[in-house]
């Protein structure tokens, strides 16, 4: 005689967001699966993204770099 156990939630259908798109298939309207276009994996697009990143992290980081020689400077003259 062993009891039931209860589920911890209840299913009730709903969700919380569409993840029909994640495995690359997007539900259609009448219910059927189409595959979804690939994004563009080419080195030039490779090499696009890679670029704007570094561009937009470029004076940020040679701001951090002057700031450290500063710093090491002071360290170096008073020390």
């Amino acid at each position: 005689m062993s009891k039931k156990k209860k589920p911890k939630y209840i299913d009730d259908g709903r969700t919380i967001a569409d993840m029909s798109g994640v495995n690359g298939m997007k539900k259609r309207s009448d219910d059927k699966l189409e595959r979804l276009d690939r994004p563009d994996s080419s080195f030039k697009a490779q090499w696009n993204t890679y670029w704007s990143t570094v561009k937009a992290m470029l004076l940020p980081m040679l701001v951090v770099i002057g700031i450290i020689c500063v710093v090491f400077g002071l360290m170096y003259l008073f020390m």
